[in-house]
């Protein structure tokens, strides 16, 4: 008898420990129905909140190859403007450089212009002078 009552236990501790076990069972479930019905709902939510964002991403993209695209062009004029007053540059120099050596021969022959007319009138006026003297 002692082994009855031993079997006895041992089986309603059995069925305690499975009837408890179910009903762990059936919150977590519940449990996780409530929160795949969260999670739906959350991705509708998103979805709608999403929906416009993504039919105006392929505008976006476009707007944004337009402008790398004009950022080449762009680039690539500036670097012929950089080109240009590069070139300008070196031009200026040169003509700087002519003015400069025309100004230097300049002065020399004006020099020697005005040496040659002040001999010329000290000429002049030495042979008038001579000539009222005789």
């Amino acid at each position: 008898m002692g082994g009855e009552k031993m079997t006895t236990l041992l089986l309603s501790i059995i069925t305690i420990a499975c009837v408890v076990l179910v009903i762990v069972l059936i919150y977590v479930l519940l449990e996780v129905r409530v929160a795949t019905r969260k999670l739906e709902q959350f991705i509708s939510t998103s979805e709608s909140s999403l929906r416009p964002t993504l039919d105006e991403l392929p505008e976006t993209i476009r707007s944004i190859r337009y402008i790398a695209e004009n950022i080449a062009t762009v680039t690539d004029d500036v670097k012929t403007l950089s080109g240009s007053v590069r070139t300008v540059g070196k031009n200026i120099q040169l003509t700087s450089g002519y003015i400069e050596e025309i100004a230097s021969s300049s002065s020399v022959q004006i020099s020697g212009l005005r040496a040659g007319i002040r001999a010329g009138l000290y000429a002049l006026v030495n042979n008038v002078l001579t000539k009222h003297k005789k």
